[in-house]
């Protein structure tokens, strides 16, 4: 009786607007509020976020008011969308929603009607002439709405705002984010797990489609390429003996020449995919060979577009 197990080793590839004097100084100070807005830095970006990670998608970034005017300034920092809608966006597909929050003061000014809510008078930014203050902010992306990879970003404005809606003072601002290309594999069906390595047993050897059913589960953020190769270039081998027994592979219906290292492309179509792939295994001829257990080790790498 021939029994061979096939070893399957899976792995994943994974400008401020500011007002200013001539020569490019803070403007001279007068008798009116006059709130100089900095942001440092003028993007705020979330960078490398990896769907397929773990990791949440936020950023902390800060700015600074500063009282240019020669009168105490009381005001609201207010957020307001350039041009709706509300979301990161790269121009095509549903927007990425976010939060927009304010660590040092605790609230959150997040835009989403197009301008951050208004507080209170005694929740009031209070500054006296030539006194600063400096602001935490956080940018946390709603990971459910990412569907690929690419640039997402929104335009805004940060305007320091006093009671009467008058604008005192204020920045342009990017907020984003970075969605890297990524894919994740996985198996599913009949293997087993030993030394961080599936087993697949194909049962007694006979020619024809070994009856196991298996599928290699995909995550992407879009199209992707699986490159696959094998220890003993397509054949089973019993051991260290010169034994062998010729078979073949084919993955999502995509026949795989095991020869050496080859690429299968997945299915077509953008977008954020979860796919299983069923593997199958062809058994070449088996008439004269020694009884024993017959083995090989394929790797298989997924790599996102």
């Amino acid at each position: 009786m021939l029994r061979p197990l096939l070893f399957l080793a899976a792995m994943s590839l994974t400008a401020p607007v500011l007002a200013q004097g001539q020569n490019g100084g803070p403007p001279p100070q007068t008798s009116d509020c006059l709130i100089r807005v900095n942001a440092s830095p003028a993007s705020w970006m979330i960078q490398g976020y990896d769907p397929f990670g773990g990791s949440s998608a936020e950023g902390t970034f800060g700015v600074t008011f500063t009282n240019d005017g020669g009168a105490e300034c009381r005001f609201n920092p207010i957020f307001e969308l350039q041009q709706p809608p509300f979301g990161l966006s790269k121009g095509t597909g549903k927007p990425i929603r976010y939060a927009l929050l304010n660590l040092t003061d605790t609230q959150d000014v997040t835009p989403r009607a197009g301008q951050s809510n208004r507080f209170s008078s005694n929740r009031e930014m209070a500054l006296r002439p030539n006194e600063s203050r400096s602001v935490l902010y956080k940018l946390v992306a709603d990971t459910d709405d990412v569907r690929d990879a690419g640039t997402f970003t929104q335009d805004v404005t940060l305007q320091a705002q006093d009671s009467r809606f008058r604008v005192l003072g204020g920045t342009s601002l990017v907020l984003g984010m970075t969605v890297l290309p990524s894919a994740r594999i996985g198996l599913a069906g009949a293997y087993a797990m030993s030394d961080g390595q599936a087993i697949v047993d194909l049962g007694e050897l006979r020619q024809g489609v070994a009856p196991v059913p298996l599928q290699l589960r995909v995550n992407s953020t879009g199209e992707y390429d699986i490159t696959v190769s094998s220890a003993n270039s397509g054949r089973l081998r019993l051991g260290s003996s010169e034994w062998f027994v010729p078979y073949a592979m084919a993955i999502g219906g995509n026949s795989v020449n095991l020869t050496g290292a080859q690429t299968v492309t997945g299915p077509n179509g953008m977008g954020l995919r979860r796919d299983s792939l069923p593997i199958q295994f062809l058994i070449g001829d088996v008439s004269d060979k020694r009884a024993g257990i017959y083995s090989d080790v394929v790797s298989i790498s997924v790599t996102a577009r």
